[in-house]
């Protein structure tokens, strides 16, 4: 019995401690002048017009999906890398990020990546928009400079089960309650 109350006591206390009450999932999309889009979405934590934490990304360019697990990295104006901590914003001035499919910051000097769209605003190189998609059948090197209109649209908050810890713990209840029925 102590056995099947410690079991609920710890599945109760994982489920609290997996659920981010503040987790935000964000669409965007960057309509390039030319007609290119790249359109996508993350999971991040706002915080005014920045989202700091943003993991779970998803991408296309003109609507070919980007293949892997996503990383995002800020640029280093000073190491002229992507190695410093990403901002990504609400507003289009503020942005200085990467999304790619590789780390940039192992990688300076490699094109070991297939997907990558970077949007910079640098005092030395002003701002700077580009995509990427090697997985591209119809454009293997789809690159875009041009600039365009930048949006992020909040989409739903990810829902705190503030119940399923009361409800992992009534079951381990109920189960040894059973469990000393059957036993007398």
């Amino acid at each position: 019995m102590k056995k099947l109350l410690t079991t609920a006591a710890l599945l109760a206390g994982f489920a609290t401690g997996a659920a981010n009450a503040d987790q935000t999932t964000f669409d965007f999309t960057y309509n390039f002048t030319d007609g290119e889009m790249v359109t996508g979405s993350f999971q991040g934590l706002q915080n005014g017009n920045l989202i700091n934490n943003v993991d779970n990304i998803e991408i296309a360019f003109n609507g070919v999906q980007f293949i892997g697990p996503l990383v995002v990295a800020g640029w280093n104006p000073t190491t002229l890398n992507w190695d410093s901590a990403p901002v990504v914003s609400t507003v289009a001035t503020m942005n200085n990020f990467v999304f790619a499919d590789a780390d940039f910051s192992t990688v300076i000097g490699q094109n070991s990546w297939s997907n990558e769209f970077y949007f910079t605003n640098d005092a030395t190189y002003g701002t700077q928009v580009s995509a990427v998609n090697l997985n591209a059948l119809t454009n293997n090197a789809a690159t875009d400079y041009a600039l365009g209109t930048w949006t992020v649209t909040a989409v739903a908050a990810v829902p705190v089960p503030a119940a399923l810890p009361l409800m992992v713990s009534g079951l381990g209840v109920l189960l040894a309650a059973g469990r000393r029925r059957l036993s007398v």
